[in-house]
């Protein structure tokens, strides 16, 4: 199947759209599916049609959301949609999310905690490198995702 991928690596993002800092985050996956799906975003899988196109999306509750399957081709980083996308919920950039009018400034330690334990997981899972774990600005110069504010160094040391 065309669609159907073996891991080769992990991506993280960010949302950088409008989030609430804090309240209930049942419908963020639902609004990130359909802003992903008036972007043309949707892979045919196994008989159904995915929208979002990240793999996994962590709340800042740290609550993991399964956007599509694993084995499905990603949305999320052009070239390296082999690769699994995980998106954390929130805008972490200093140019585009100064003040927090746009949401989170900055992952939660319950969203760091969460996407650590799931590219452990994952890492295990797939037999992933841990240089085939990138930023989403490692892959497209055109972004600063996830964001400035993204504790790159912290993040880093946990996944080894």
């Amino acid at each position: 199947m065309a669609n159907t991928i073996v891991p080769q690596g992990i991506i993280v993002h960010h949302s950088a759209v409008p989030t609430p800092a804090t309240g209930d985050f049942s419908q963020y996956v639902e609004y990130l599916k359909r802003i992903h799906k008036a972007r043309g975003f949707g892979v045919f899988y196994w008989g159904r049609i995915y929208y979002l196109g990240y793999h996994y999306v962590i709340l800042p509750d740290g609550t993991i959301s399964q956007g599509r399957p694993e084995r499905a081709r990603g949305a999320h980083a052009a070239a390296y949609n082999s690769y699994i996308g995980i998106c954390l919920v929130g805008d972490f950039s200093s140019a585009q999310n100064p003040t927090g009018t746009m949401g989170l400034q900055e992952p939660t330690q319950a969203q760091i905690q969460s996407l650590v334990r799931l590219v452990r997981e994952l890492r295990s899972r797939y037999a992933i490198p841990p240089e085939r774990i990138l930023l989403h600005r490692q892959v497209d110069r055109d972004t600063q995702c996830p964001g400035d504010r993204f504790p790159v160094a912290f993040f880093t040391a946990r996944i080894q």
